[in-house]
């Protein structure tokens, strides 16, 4: 009982030294998915590459603030065989491979599963994602505080990764 009101304290400590920013709830109807961000992120193409050097198409919906990158990558996976299971997979080898996995967690939204992760990044860094399989897409989503402070971002990175939510 004693730890509850220390735990208080840690949050209540964390949220203030934590800047205010102006977050919003962004849909995107066509890419089927709606997710918080502290502003307007920019919509761009891409590619997402898995660890068999498989490339397909993506859309990445990114915004910067400060020294902290959010993103939301939708690869295409509809004209592949890869499966949702090893597609998710591959994902969490994909962030493996940039540092060290401290949590890595099943998660669902609504009927969907899959990952939640936090990465100490080789660079300083941290990231915190969530990987889903959804309507033959990977969504990615990851919040990623650069070094030299990256934990100074840590409750707005959880925030990130909480409010992806699919559209059917």
């Amino acid at each position: 009982m004693r730890a509850l009101p220390a735990l208080g304290l840690a949050c209540a400590a964390v949220l203030a030294a934590t800047p205010a920013l102006a977050w919003d709830i962004y849909t995107f109807p066509e890419a089927k998915f709606a997710a918080q961000f502290p502003g307007q992120p920019q919509v761009a193409s891409s590619k997402w590459r898995t660890t068999a050097g498989l490339e397909v198409p993506a859309q990445r919906y990114a915004m910067q603030s400060g020294n902290v990158a959010y993103s939301v990558i939708l690869a295409d996976f509809s004209g592949t065989a890869l499966e949702k299971d090893a597609a998710i997979a591959d994902g969490v080898k994909v962030f493996g491979a940039e540092g060290e996995v401290l949590v890595d967690v099943e998660a669902r939204i609504n009927a969907e599963y899959g990952r939640e992760l936090s990465v100490r990044r080789k660079d300083g860094g941290h990231d915190i994602v969530a990987i889903f399989f959804f309507d033959d897409h990977l969504y990615v989503l990851n919040g990623r505080a650069a070094a030299p402070n990256p934990n100074a971002a840590t409750a707005n990175l959880i925030r990130f990764q909480q409010s992806l939510n699919f559209m059917r």
